[in-house]
Protein backbone atom coordinates (compact mmCIF):
# COMPACT_ATOMS: atom_id res chain seq x y z
CA UNK A 1 0.00 0.00 0.00
CA UNK A 2 3.03 2.21 0.52
CA UNK A 3 4.09 1.62 -2.63
CA UNK A 4 0.85 2.46 -4.48
CA UNK A 5 0.61 5.93 -1.82
CA UNK A 6 4.37 6.99 -2.99
CA UNK A 7 3.84 6.22 -6.19
CA UNK A 8 0.60 8.16 -6.54
CA UNK A 9 2.15 10.94 -4.94
CA UNK A 10 5.46 11.26 -7.29
CA UNK A 11 3.53 11.35 -10.07
CA UNK A 12 1.37 14.46 -9.01
CA UNK A 13 4.33 16.12 -7.87
CA UNK A 14 6.43 15.76 -11.41
CA UNK A 15 3.19 16.36 -13.11
CA UNK A 16 2.29 19.60 -11.14
CA UNK A 17 5.86 20.40 -11.39
CA UNK A 18 6.40 20.09 -15.02
CA UNK A 19 3.00 21.62 -15.61
CA UNK A 20 4.02 24.97 -16.08
CA UNK A 21 7.45 24.61 -18.47
CA UNK A 22 5.09 21.95 -20.56
CA UNK A 23 2.91 25.01 -21.05
CA UNK A 24 5.38 27.28 -22.00
CA UNK A 25 7.01 24.75 -24.30
CA UNK A 26 3.82 24.25 -26.38
CA UNK A 27 2.68 28.20 -26.31
CA UNK A 28 6.22 29.10 -27.93
CA UNK A 29 5.82 26.11 -30.84
CA UNK A 30 1.81 27.24 -30.90
CA UNK A 31 0.46 23.81 -29.93
CA UNK A 32 -2.84 25.07 -29.74
CA UNK A 33 -6.32 23.18 -29.78
CA UNK A 34 -8.10 23.53 -32.90
CA UNK A 35 -11.75 23.63 -31.93
CA UNK A 36 -15.17 22.33 -34.47
CA UNK A 37 -16.93 25.05 -35.77
CA UNK A 38 -19.73 23.05 -35.52
CA UNK A 39 -19.67 22.44 -31.39
CA UNK A 40 -20.92 24.47 -28.85
CA UNK A 41 -20.01 28.40 -29.53
CA UNK A 42 -19.30 28.69 -26.06
CA UNK A 43 -16.05 26.20 -27.36
CA UNK A 44 -14.52 28.60 -29.82
CA UNK A 45 -13.01 30.73 -26.75
CA UNK A 46 -10.53 27.68 -25.78
CA UNK A 47 -9.01 27.73 -29.58
CA UNK A 48 -5.35 27.88 -29.21
CA UNK A 49 -4.98 26.37 -25.66
CA UNK A 50 -2.11 23.92 -25.57
CA UNK A 51 -2.59 20.49 -26.14
CA UNK A 52 -0.90 17.25 -26.02
CA UNK A 53 -0.61 17.71 -22.45
CA UNK A 54 -0.84 13.92 -22.27
CA UNK A 55 2.89 13.89 -22.31
CA UNK A 56 3.16 15.44 -19.16
CA UNK A 57 0.99 12.51 -17.27
CA UNK A 58 2.84 9.60 -19.34
CA UNK A 59 6.53 11.38 -17.69
CA UNK A 60 4.88 11.63 -14.12
CA UNK A 61 3.87 8.38 -14.58
CA UNK A 62 7.44 6.80 -15.64
CA UNK A 63 8.78 8.53 -12.70
CA UNK A 64 6.66 7.33 -10.48
CA UNK A 65 7.20 3.95 -12.19
CA UNK A 66 10.88 4.33 -11.34
CA UNK A 67 10.94 5.40 -8.04
CA UNK A 68 8.43 2.36 -6.70
CA UNK A 69 7.87 0.05 -9.59
CA UNK A 70 9.18 -3.72 -9.59
CA UNK A 71 10.60 -4.19 -13.36
CA UNK A 72 9.32 -7.23 -14.42
CA UNK A 73 7.38 -8.90 -17.64
CA UNK A 74 3.72 -7.57 -16.22
CA UNK A 75 5.06 -3.73 -15.80
CA UNK A 76 6.84 -3.84 -19.09
CA UNK A 77 3.90 -5.52 -20.86
CA UNK A 78 1.64 -2.77 -19.54
CA UNK A 79 3.85 0.02 -20.31
CA UNK A 80 4.29 -1.06 -23.71
CA UNK A 81 0.41 -1.21 -24.82
CA UNK A 82 0.06 2.29 -22.65
CA UNK A 83 2.96 3.52 -24.70
CA UNK A 84 1.56 2.38 -27.77
CA UNK A 85 -1.61 3.63 -27.65
CA UNK A 86 -0.24 7.19 -26.46
CA UNK A 87 2.21 7.04 -29.28
CA UNK A 88 -0.98 6.64 -31.60
CA UNK A 89 -3.13 9.51 -29.67
CA UNK A 90 0.12 11.95 -29.89
CA UNK A 91 0.46 11.10 -34.10
CA UNK A 92 -3.36 12.12 -34.10
CA UNK A 93 -2.89 15.34 -32.31
CA UNK A 94 0.41 16.43 -34.90
CA UNK A 95 -1.85 15.75 -37.24
CA UNK A 96 -4.08 17.83 -35.87
CA UNK A 97 -1.48 20.65 -35.19
CA UNK A 98 0.30 20.30 -38.41
CA UNK A 99 -2.79 20.21 -40.47
CA UNK A 100 -4.26 23.29 -38.37
CA UNK A 101 -7.51 21.22 -38.08
CA UNK A 102 -9.62 19.72 -35.73
CA UNK A 103 -9.38 16.73 -37.73
CA UNK A 104 -6.78 14.07 -37.11
CA UNK A 105 -6.34 10.55 -38.12
CA UNK A 106 -9.36 8.65 -40.17
CA UNK A 107 -11.15 6.42 -37.70
CA UNK A 108 -9.94 3.39 -39.71
CA UNK A 109 -5.95 4.03 -39.79
CA UNK A 110 -6.49 4.82 -36.10
CA UNK A 111 -8.34 1.62 -35.78
CA UNK A 112 -5.10 -0.23 -37.73
CA UNK A 113 -2.41 1.71 -35.44
CA UNK A 114 -4.20 0.28 -32.79
CA UNK A 115 -4.87 -2.99 -33.83
CA UNK A 116 -1.11 -3.36 -34.40
CA UNK A 117 -0.40 -2.30 -30.51
CA UNK A 118 -3.02 -5.28 -29.39
CA UNK A 119 -1.02 -7.79 -31.38
CA UNK A 120 1.65 -7.43 -29.58
CA UNK A 121 0.69 -6.95 -26.22
CA UNK A 122 -1.62 -9.82 -26.94
CA UNK A 123 1.87 -11.81 -27.52
CA UNK A 124 3.43 -10.94 -24.28
CA UNK A 125 0.11 -11.38 -22.52
CA UNK A 126 -0.18 -14.55 -23.04
CA UNK A 127 3.26 -16.05 -23.40
CA UNK A 128 4.75 -14.08 -21.01
CA UNK A 129 2.72 -12.18 -18.35
CA UNK A 130 0.20 -15.50 -17.83
CA UNK A 131 -3.15 -14.01 -18.50
CA UNK A 132 -5.55 -16.50 -19.30
CA UNK A 133 -7.89 -17.30 -22.13
CA UNK A 134 -11.20 -17.24 -20.19
CA UNK A 135 -13.36 -14.51 -18.86
CA UNK A 136 -15.46 -14.45 -15.77
CA UNK A 137 -18.40 -13.49 -15.76
CA UNK A 138 -20.26 -12.02 -12.38
CA UNK A 139 -22.92 -14.06 -10.88
CA UNK A 140 -22.14 -17.31 -13.06
CA UNK A 141 -19.65 -19.64 -11.62
CA UNK A 142 -18.41 -21.31 -14.72
CA UNK A 143 -15.88 -19.42 -16.56
CA UNK A 144 -16.04 -19.10 -20.24
CA UNK A 145 -12.93 -20.24 -21.73
CA UNK A 146 -12.01 -19.36 -24.98
CA UNK A 147 -9.66 -21.92 -26.37
CA UNK A 148 -7.73 -24.03 -26.63
CA UNK A 149 -5.66 -23.65 -29.16
CA UNK A 150 -5.50 -21.61 -32.29
CA UNK A 151 -8.97 -20.61 -31.93
CA UNK A 152 -8.71 -19.77 -28.57
CA UNK A 153 -5.78 -17.28 -28.99
CA UNK A 154 -7.81 -15.59 -32.28
CA UNK A 155 -11.07 -14.91 -29.95
CA UNK A 156 -9.43 -13.99 -26.96
CA UNK A 157 -6.99 -11.81 -29.47
CA UNK A 158 -10.56 -10.38 -31.25
CA UNK A 159 -11.63 -9.95 -27.51
CA UNK A 160 -8.61 -8.22 -26.18
CA UNK A 161 -8.91 -5.74 -29.38
CA UNK A 162 -12.43 -4.82 -28.39
CA UNK A 163 -11.66 -4.11 -24.90
CA UNK A 164 -8.23 -1.95 -25.66
CA UNK A 165 -10.36 -0.20 -28.82
CA UNK A 166 -13.34 0.01 -26.46
CA UNK A 167 -11.95 1.43 -23.59
CA UNK A 168 -9.89 4.18 -25.70
CA UNK A 169 -12.05 5.55 -27.56
CA UNK A 170 -14.72 5.98 -25.29
CA UNK A 171 -12.23 7.82 -23.11
CA UNK A 172 -11.50 10.22 -25.98
CA UNK A 173 -15.10 10.56 -26.70
CA UNK A 174 -15.78 11.65 -23.21
CA UNK A 175 -12.57 14.29 -23.96
CA UNK A 176 -14.46 17.44 -24.46
CA UNK A 177 -14.95 19.55 -21.27
CA UNK A 178 -12.34 20.86 -18.98
CA UNK A 179 -11.43 18.33 -16.65
CA UNK A 180 -14.32 15.65 -17.66
CA UNK A 181 -12.38 12.99 -18.89
CA UNK A 182 -9.28 13.51 -16.59
CA UNK A 183 -11.45 13.20 -13.18
CA UNK A 184 -13.79 10.31 -14.55
CA UNK A 185 -10.73 8.71 -15.18
CA UNK A 186 -8.92 9.05 -12.22
CA UNK A 187 -12.37 8.34 -10.63
CA UNK A 188 -12.16 4.25 -12.54
CA UNK A 189 -8.22 3.93 -12.44
CA UNK A 190 -9.39 4.58 -8.17
CA UNK A 191 -11.21 1.62 -8.80
CA UNK A 192 -8.92 -0.61 -10.29
CA UNK A 193 -6.17 0.09 -7.93
CA UNK A 194 -8.40 -1.20 -4.80
CA UNK A 195 -8.89 -4.29 -7.55
CA UNK A 196 -5.83 -5.08 -8.14
CA UNK A 197 -4.41 -4.31 -4.39
CA UNK A 198 -6.64 -6.92 -3.80
CA UNK A 199 -6.32 -9.29 -6.26
CA UNK A 200 -2.64 -8.97 -4.95
CA UNK A 201 -1.89 -7.54 -8.12
CA UNK A 202 0.40 -4.92 -6.85
CA UNK A 203 2.53 -4.30 -10.15
CA UNK A 204 -0.87 -2.97 -11.66
CA UNK A 205 -2.11 -1.71 -8.38
CA UNK A 206 0.98 0.57 -8.42
CA UNK A 207 0.70 1.59 -12.19
CA UNK A 208 -2.80 2.55 -11.44
CA UNK A 209 -2.22 4.35 -8.59
CA UNK A 210 0.34 6.43 -10.07
CA UNK A 211 -1.76 7.14 -12.84
CA UNK A 212 -4.19 8.04 -10.69
CA UNK A 213 -1.17 10.97 -8.99
CA UNK A 214 -0.36 12.04 -12.57
CA UNK A 215 -4.09 12.63 -13.74
CA UNK A 216 -5.04 14.50 -10.27
CA UNK A 217 -1.49 16.76 -11.59
CA UNK A 218 -2.98 17.47 -14.64
CA UNK A 219 -6.14 18.81 -13.37
CA UNK A 220 -4.36 21.54 -11.65
CA UNK A 221 -3.58 22.33 -14.98
CA UNK A 222 -6.93 21.07 -16.60
CA UNK A 223 -9.56 22.38 -14.64
CA UNK A 224 -11.84 25.34 -15.65
CA UNK A 225 -10.90 27.11 -17.58
CA UNK A 226 -8.24 24.71 -18.66
CA UNK A 227 -4.81 26.22 -19.60
CA UNK A 228 -3.84 22.89 -20.79
CA UNK A 229 -5.61 19.88 -22.87
CA UNK A 230 -4.48 16.12 -22.41
CA UNK A 231 -5.24 15.55 -26.45
CA UNK A 232 -5.57 12.58 -27.90
CA UNK A 233 -2.40 11.63 -26.30
CA UNK A 234 -3.61 11.62 -22.41
CA UNK A 235 -7.07 10.46 -23.55
CA UNK A 236 -5.89 6.80 -25.50
CA UNK A 237 -3.40 6.80 -22.15
CA UNK A 238 -5.72 6.57 -19.92
CA UNK A 239 -8.08 4.47 -21.70
CA UNK A 240 -5.04 1.83 -22.27
CA UNK A 241 -4.16 1.82 -18.40
CA UNK A 242 -8.01 1.06 -18.13
CA UNK A 243 -7.68 -1.77 -20.47
CA UNK A 244 -5.03 -3.13 -19.14
CA UNK A 245 -5.85 -3.53 -15.88
CA UNK A 246 -8.98 -4.81 -16.39
CA UNK A 247 -7.49 -7.62 -18.86
CA UNK A 248 -4.54 -8.10 -15.99
CA UNK A 249 -6.95 -8.60 -13.04
CA UNK A 250 -9.57 -10.54 -14.95
CA UNK A 251 -11.83 -8.02 -14.70
CA UNK A 252 -12.68 -7.10 -18.21
CA UNK A 253 -16.51 -8.07 -18.03
CA UNK A 254 -16.74 -5.29 -15.00
CA UNK A 255 -14.72 -2.69 -16.63
CA UNK A 256 -18.15 -0.87 -18.72
CA UNK A 257 -19.93 -0.64 -15.32
CA UNK A 258 -16.48 1.14 -13.85
CA UNK A 259 -16.31 2.88 -16.56
CA UNK A 260 -20.05 3.08 -17.23
CA UNK A 261 -19.80 7.20 -17.79
CA UNK A 262 -18.04 6.36 -20.59
CA UNK A 263 -20.01 3.56 -22.24
CA UNK A 264 -22.95 6.05 -21.47
CA UNK A 265 -20.66 8.67 -23.36
CA UNK A 266 -20.02 6.01 -25.91
CA UNK A 267 -23.79 4.76 -26.70
CA UNK A 268 -24.87 8.47 -27.08
CA UNK A 269 -23.18 9.02 -30.26
CA UNK A 270 -23.83 5.49 -31.37
CA UNK A 271 -27.63 6.53 -31.05
CA UNK A 272 -27.66 9.57 -32.31
CA UNK A 273 -25.68 8.84 -35.40
CA UNK A 274 -28.25 5.89 -36.22
CA UNK A 275 -30.96 7.81 -35.73
CA UNK A 276 -29.82 10.76 -37.96
CA UNK A 277 -29.35 8.22 -40.67
CA UNK A 278 -31.60 6.05 -40.01
CA UNK A 279 -33.88 9.21 -40.35
CA UNK A 280 -32.31 10.30 -43.49
CA UNK A 281 -30.40 13.17 -41.25
CA UNK A 282 -33.69 14.50 -40.56
CA UNK A 283 -33.89 13.71 -36.50
CA UNK A 284 -31.56 13.52 -33.47
CA UNK A 285 -31.80 12.23 -29.91
CA UNK A 286 -29.90 15.06 -28.64
CA UNK A 287 -29.19 17.86 -29.08
CA UNK A 288 -25.34 17.37 -29.80
CA UNK A 289 -23.52 14.30 -29.05
CA UNK A 290 -21.12 12.95 -27.07
CA UNK A 291 -23.94 13.52 -24.07
CA UNK A 292 -21.91 16.25 -22.53
CA UNK A 293 -22.35 18.83 -25.26
CA UNK A 294 -26.06 17.84 -25.01
CA UNK A 295 -26.51 18.85 -21.45
CA UNK A 296 -23.90 22.02 -22.32
CA UNK A 297 -26.98 22.98 -25.03
CA UNK A 298 -29.36 22.62 -22.47
CA UNK A 299 -28.02 25.54 -20.42
CA UNK A 300 -25.82 23.82 -18.00
CA UNK A 301 -22.66 25.68 -17.48
CA UNK A 302 -19.50 23.84 -18.37
CA UNK A 303 -18.81 23.10 -14.62
CA UNK A 304 -21.75 21.92 -13.62
CA UNK A 305 -21.87 19.30 -16.32
CA UNK A 306 -18.28 18.09 -15.15
CA UNK A 307 -19.07 17.86 -11.80
CA UNK A 308 -22.39 15.91 -11.90
CA UNK A 309 -20.91 13.49 -14.52
CA UNK A 310 -17.88 12.76 -12.39
CA UNK A 311 -21.05 12.11 -9.42
CA UNK A 312 -22.23 9.62 -12.01
CA UNK A 313 -18.92 7.70 -12.75
CA UNK A 314 -18.20 8.14 -8.97
CA UNK A 315 -21.61 6.26 -9.05
CA UNK A 316 -20.53 3.23 -11.52
CA UNK A 317 -17.09 2.82 -10.07
CA UNK A 318 -18.98 1.73 -6.85
CA UNK A 319 -21.46 -0.43 -8.25
CA UNK A 320 -18.29 -1.90 -10.05
CA UNK A 321 -16.30 -2.56 -6.91
CA UNK A 322 -19.65 -3.92 -5.26
CA UNK A 323 -19.80 -6.31 -7.90
CA UNK A 324 -16.07 -7.59 -7.92
CA UNK A 325 -16.17 -7.54 -3.98
CA UNK A 326 -19.41 -9.95 -3.90
CA UNK A 327 -18.68 -12.20 -7.32
CA UNK A 328 -15.66 -12.04 -8.11
CA UNK A 329 -13.45 -11.56 -5.43
CA UNK A 330 -10.53 -14.40 -4.82
CA UNK A 331 -12.29 -15.81 -7.91
CA UNK A 332 -8.96 -15.12 -10.27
Amino acid sequence: MFSVILGAAVAFLVTVALGSKFIEFLQTRKFGQYVREEGPQTHLIKAGTPTMGGVVMLIGLLAALVVVARLNVATLTTLLLVGSVAVVGMYDDWQKISRRSSEGLSARYKFLLLTLTVVVADVLALRYVGVTQNLIIPGIKRNLVLGPGLIGVALFSIFLLLVVVGATNAVNLTDGLDGLAAGAGGIALLAYTAIAFLERQYDVAIICGAMVGAIIGFLWYNSHPAEMFMGDTGSLAIGGVLAAAAVLTKTEMLLPVIGGLFVLETLSVMIQYAVFRLSGRRRRVFKMAPIHHHFEMSGWEENKVVVRFWIVQSAFAALGFVLYYFYLYNAV
